[in-house]
């Protein structure tokens, strides 16, 4: 299956090592401001590389059984050279 984000978002990969709780990316409380990394799957010219971002940032999508996450390009804080595999 193919997912085309519109442009400004990001369709990425959330790290299996980055923990959220329940997996949920919103809480009531935004008072935790943990960050994350993820790969960029599809979405501008950043696909392969690794973003780092807070997690409320994330928007999911689960279809089939796949859980996806979008990413609004201004809210990506930086880049590293971490990659899993």
């Amino acid at each position: 299956m193919k997912i085309e984000p519109k442009d400004g978002l990001l369709l990425i990969k959330k790290h299996s090592n980055t923990q959220l709780k329940a997996d949920i990316a919103i809480e009531d409380d935004d008072a935790d401001k943990t960050l994350i990394t993820g790969t960029v799957i599809a979405g501008g010219e950043s696909e392969g590389k690794t973003v780092i971002f807070g997690k409320y940032a994330l928007f999911k999508l689960k279809l089939k059984g796949e859980d996806y996450y979008f990413l609004d390009i201004e809210d990506v804080i930086g880049f590293c050279d971490y990659y899993e595999e």
